[in-house]
């Protein structure tokens, strides 16, 4: 009964493909989609044929998506049969996919028997594919474009400017295309910064950057060239007008602090250093340089770290009187007096790790900010016609011996507008002073980081005093006798807990991690180092470092 039932089966299937074979005749595709639609329901001997013809017509009618489920289907029920992947690979090069093509042709080979008649016919389809494929990718490659001769100028001035100098100078060797480009454009050469070199910058690299420049250089950071006694160096300043800003990292100009010939007439920011080259902070020049705004000065250690270099502070001050910012580190300044006075527009003063003998020092009214960190100080410091320094927002005096007299003297209690205090270490300075002086006549209501490390005498009840402080964003408690719990009233009840951001708390055993959520929590991240290890060694040598970042 069940071979009567098949044979019933396949009679119908073939009347109905022979209905779908006529409908086919007429064009009427749909009606003959229909037909193999429902011999192929009846899952007959046939189907293999069925599906073909209908994936065909799914092919001819643009349904694509549906002649590839037919496909597939052909190579899920006879896999060895290469009939459905010859199908397979003919919708996927109509979808554009000649590559997965190739991986269903490769695949159908794979499985077929070696005696079945169509695998020539798939070896042959394949072979002609993937050279039919390699054509169009050559062919690809050879209308790739390049962006230096497509791209407008404007663009890729736009584009190679956020690049640093290093990754400039190794796009010249991409092609001749971007070497010509690159180098032949002055804007992309305004910034020289050998800063990350490896081996000395000869004579000749230095010349041909600067000649690439066309003497339009705004910006110089040199490090390891190879002679800086060389009149390359005097040339490039002299030559090069727009040249605003220049960093020697390694070495000084000449055997003094400046050479001599080298003309600054233009120049805003000199950065020296570090160097151990130098044994004095001189000048060979005899006229004023009125353009000079920033000059930055890092000595770096000699064999004995106790050793500073001399510094002639009154032939600074007089060759240059536009000064706005002086930051110098490990120097020594002698003399009796220091008057500083003449630079009306200095707003930054740091000296760093460095000696000062002068008893008779007079600061400009004009300093925003003063950090003498790490600097001992000899005699009274001030001189006695001193004036307040009205305009200062922040103070350093880190491990500084720095009289609590001069500070009063300098910083008026009632009339402030420091925004950053530090204090920690300090020889003469405490909280207490603080406290009694300014704190406690509802001053430095715009402070904004305190640090007080260092000082033992800082306890959870000097906490309280800063609760009245709505402006504070950064505390540094370290090295104190603060614990988990000053700090937690200080987030809940100070008046600072909506700005306040960071709190270093580094050599303090006593902070939990109940803290460090409850802060973090509030927006408020707990710094904390435990004393002793390699890390603590490390924090020791922070305050070397400028007050600000250069």
């Amino acid at each position: 009964m069940k071979f009567e039932s098949s044979n019933v089966q396949l009679a119908a299937a073939e009347k109905l493909q022979a209905e779908a074979t006529a409908a086919i005749r007429k064009r009427n595709f749909n009606g003959a989609i229909d037909k193999l639609t429902e011999a192929i329901n009846m899952q007959p001997p046939i189907l293999m044929g069925l599906l073909d013809t209908r994936a065909a017509l799914y092919d001819k009618t643009e349904k694509l998506k549906l002649a590839l489920k037919d496909a597939k289907t052909m190579m899920g029920q006879e896999k060895t049969n290469p009939k459905g992947y010859l199908r397979a690979g003919k919708v996927l090069h109509r979808l554009d996919k000649a590559d997965l093509a190739i991986e269903v042709y490769k695949l159908g080979i794979k499985h077929a028997e070696p005696s079945d008649p169509q695998l020539p016919r798939l070896k042959e389809i394949l072979e002609k594919a993937q050279e039919k494929h390699n054509k169009v990718m050559r062919a690809a490659a050879k209308k790739v474009y390049d962006p230096m001769q497509v791209l407008p100028l404007e663009l890729l001035e736009m584009v190679l400017g956020y690049l640093p100098f290093q990754n400039i100078v190794a796009m010249q060797r991409v092609s001749k295309t971007w070497q010509r480009v690159i180098s032949s454009n002055a804007r992309f050469w305004t910034t020289l910064d050998f800063s990350r070199a490896r081996k000395p910058i000869s004579k000749t690299a230095l010349k041909t950057c600067i000649n690439k420049s066309k003497y339009t250089l705004t910006k110089a950071i040199l490090n390891r060239i190879h002679n800086y006694n060389d009149t390359t160096l005097i040339d490039m300043v002299s030559i090069c007008k727009d040249l605003e800003y220049m960093k020697v990292m390694d070495g000084l100009l000449g055997n003094g602090i400046l050479h001599p010939e080298v003309p600054l007439e233009h120049l805003e920011c000199l950065y020296l250093g570090p160097t151990k080259r130098a044994q004095a902070l001189s000048f060979g020049k005899k006229e004023a340089c009125t353009t000079l705004k920033r000059l930055l000065v890092n000595f770096a250690d000699l064999e004995s770290a106790s050793v500073r270099r001399l510094v002639e502070m009154e032939s600074l001050v007089g060759f240059l009187p536009n000064l706005q910012e002086l930051q110098l580190n490990k120097i020594q300044i002698s003399g009796g007096r220091l008057d500083m006075t003449s630079l009306e527009k200095l707003e930054i003063f740091v000296c760093r790790n460095s000696g000062i003998t002068s008893g008779d020092i007079r600061y400009p009214s004009s300093l925003k900010v003063l950090d003498v960190a790490c600097t001992t100080f000899a005699g009274q410091n001030t001189a006695e016609n001193q004036e307040t320094l009205p305009r200062l927002e922040m103070l350093n005096v880190t491990k500084s011996n720095l009289p609590k007299e001069v500070l009063l003297d300098l910083v008026p209690p009632y009339e402030n507008q420091l925004t950053h205090l530090r204090i920690g270490w300090a020889n003469n300075i405490r909280f207490e002073d603080v406290l009694e002086n300014y704190l406690g006549h509802k001053s430095l209501e715009g402070l904004e980081e305190l640090s007080v490390e260092g000082d033992y005498e800082y306890t959870n009840r000097s906490v309280q005093a800063l609760y009245d402080l709505p402006c504070l964003r950064k505390l540094n408690f370290s090295s104190t006798s603060v614990n988990g719990s000053g700090v937690y009233q200080l987030i809940s009840n100070g008046k600072s807990r909506e700005s306040l951001k960071e709190v270093i708390m580094n050599g303090i055993d006593r902070v939990s991690s109940d803290l460090v959520k409850f802060a973090g929590d509030r927006g408020v991240r707990i710094i904390q180092v435990p004393e002793g290890g390699r890390e603590w060694q490390l924090l020791q040598g922070e305050n070397s470092g400028p007050f600000l970042r250069l």
